[in-house]
């Protein structure tokens, strides 16, 4: 498959995880739901940022592979190389980083207050992933 139809295609994938995304933060915020019914929908919302992470790198690799011809192969070098191509601005570098560091923190300890910190984040997370799909979608 040549790399701009694949970068099309997990665009596509990346423009609808983060519409869902964004729609899944906003259960829960007034309704009223059991205590074990709100820890299944803070899962479902932690579940769903971990995947927007994991796909929202991957499509700015194959980006800038086909803008650059350069190959990285860490999130945070991807990242990093976004801004030094003048794609993102610091700001948003240092965003996305923040979420790299996130989904970490999630996928190598499971500690409660961890847990709750990353939660708090998710909205920001969201505005990240939001600014990057306007560069990714030009």
């Amino acid at each position: 498959m040549e790399l701009k139809q694949k970068f099309d295609i997990e665009l596509s994938s990346l423009n609808q995880a983060i519409d869902t995304y964004e729609k899944t933060l906003e259960v829960g915020a007034d309704a009223k739901f059991s205590e074990i019914e709100l820890d299944l929908i803070k899962n479902g919302k932690i579940q769903k940022f971990e995947y927007c992470t994991e796909l929202a790198w991957k499509v700015s690799k194959i980006f800038l592979e086909f803008q650059t011809a350069e190959v990285y192969i860490s999130p945070k070098m991807v990242y990093k190389n976004l801004f030094l191509n003048k794609y993102l601005s610091e700001d948003l570098y240092l965003n996305l980083f923040k979420t790299i560091e996130d989904r970490n923190k999630l996928s190598h300890v499971y500690k409660e207050e961890m847990y709750n910190e990353v939660y708090k984040n998710l909205k920001e997370h969201l505005k990240a992933f939001q600014k990057l799909l306007i560069i990714l979608n030009k």
